[in-house]
């Protein structure tokens, strides 16, 4: 529960940050610097802002289902 109250307030930082540098075209060297920091990114081509560590994990869980269903085949 308290993992989900997390990435749901994760999500929703990353919701506003996207949406403040869309609307500001850059939030800052420093701020960026410090998102970067944190693991977080802006993603040039969807244009939002991600963080990595969320992202290794969905990559990690797909490859895996991947790899699962080639070995059952």
């Amino acid at each position: 529960m308290i993992l989900d109250n997390f990435t749901d307030l994760q999500g929703k930082a990353l919701e506003r940050l996207t949406e403040d540098r869309r609307l500001s075209g850059s939030l800052g060297e420093d701020v960026e610097e410090m998102l970067n920091a944190a693991g977080v990114f802006w993603d040039m081509i969807e244009e939002e802002y991600f963080n990595i560590d969320t992202f290794q994990i969905e990559i990690y869980k797909r490859l895996a289902a991947e790899y699962a269903s080639q070995n059952d085949a």
